[in-house]
């Protein structure tokens, strides 16, 4: 007899594009990589040195699930100073990267049926996520017109009473958009009013180039807001996988209990890192933040005039590019393909973010000047003449 089926929630879960992208242009070469979320920094040296050292020292144990006592009180500190909100240590879960922070947070709620609001476009582990807990994925429109802000007059009316949590990002991923106080303020009016939960994915929000982040944490939703952030990005720390959610206090437990079945704990080494970040010096940051504005500026000048930006990206490192005029019958992954292949330029398919952003593929400004250059110029090349 042969062996039954795999899991039939695996075999249909959404599959992202990035990665596929990625895949193939792993095995080519002198790719000029656009595709890649990630900051082509190292992690600064004080914070390796300190890692290096606690593991030296035998740092290299099991931790309790929701991560070390004293990192998740240097966390509440500084989400606390951050929100100005005053946030507890016990709220705080320590997680496997940022998206073990919203893989706990959205199991900590969603049960099979319930609906989940997702932004469209949206980064696509939203989606699976919310398809591996059984719920069902309601997707509502960010639009250029309006700087991919949401428009809640339109959630409004995809509620309905199986409508469990609401999940926002900002700064965005793809569209670099920045939600300004007014939104985040009508984010939290309509969370109470219809009594759902707020996922609050916030892990670039020291990544901005106008405006000032706002914070979900600022609006008194300390009962259903699961705020989501981590090292990653900050500190180009995305290989030492570590994030963490800061729940509402009562789910807290539950959220930490997620842990043990699917990675116990957060990596010792790596919590001892954040550690040494977060209370070491923080001008690495904002050295960061010039460099990836410098290079969104780069893409002004290379793409600015020419109708192929719907939207300045005012945080994050990442810009939606429009593929329409010339492109529209093919849709966005075959594009990306056709650029990698004849072209050498890798780009992520905006499909992958949702049904609205196939007329988009993503840039992200993550490469040093030059090849940023070169790329944006290609693709730019590739858009207007094929």
């Amino acid at each position: 007899m042969q062996p039954r089926p795999a899991a039939s929630r695996a075999l249909s879960m959404p599959r992202s594009a990035i990665r596929e992208i990625m895949s193939l242009a792993a095995g080519r070469e002198d790719v000029i990589h656009m595709e890649i979320g990630e900051p082509d920094f190292s992690t600064p040296d004080h914070i390796i040195t300190g890692a290096f050292e606690a593991a030296q020292r035998g740092f290299t144990k099991y931790t309790p699930n929701p991560g070390m006592a004293t990192l998740r009180e240097a966390i509440a500190s500084h989400a606390s100073s951050r929100t100005g909100t005053k946030i507890g240590a016990q709220r705080v879960v320590i997680t496997t990267g940022a998206v073990g922070g919203l893989f706990c947070a959205l199991m900590s709620v969603a049960d099979a049926g319930d609906e989940v609001l997702i932004p469209d476009p949206g980064w696509p582990n939203y989606d699976s996520i919310t398809h591996l807990a059984g719920a069902k994925p309601v997707k509502f429109a960010l639009l250029p017109e309006f700087g991919f802000v949401p428009d809640f007059d339109t959630i409004e009316e995809m509620v309905t009473e199986r409508t469990k949590v609401i999940i926002m990002n900002t700064p965005g991923n793809p569209t670099g958009a920045v939600l300004p106080v007014e939104v985040m303020k009508r984010l939290a009016d309509f969370a109470k009013r219809h009594g759902i939960y707020v996922i609050s994915d916030e892990v670039y929000e020291d990544i901005i180039f106008e405006g000032e982040h706002v914070s979900a944490a600022r609006f008194g939703l300390d009962d259903r807001l699961f705020l989501v952030s981590g090292a990653s990005k900050t500190y180009a720390m995305t290989g030492w996988r570590l994030g963490y959610v800061i729940c509402p206090e009562k789910l807290a437990p539950v959220a930490a209990a997620l842990q043990e079945p699917v990675a116990s704990c957060a990596s010792s080494v790596s919590q001892k890192a954040y550690e040494v970040a977060l209370a070491g010096p923080r001008d690495c940051i904002g050295q960061f933040r010039e460099i990836y504005r410098r290079r969104r500026d780069i893409l002004l000048e290379v793409l600015g005039n020419t109708g192929l930006l719907p939207v300045v990206p005012a945080g994050a490192f990442y810009a939606l590019v429009d593929i329409t005029d010339r492109h529209a019958t093919q849709g966005s992954l075959a594009f990306a393909r056709r650029l990698l292949q004849e072209r050498n330029v890798a780009v992520v398919p905006g499909i992958t973010f949702g049904p609205s952003c196939d007329r988009y593929v993503r840039v992200a400004f993550t490469t040093r000047d030059d090849s940023l250059r070169q790329g944006l110029t290609v693709l730019r090349d590739f858009i207007e003449h094929g």
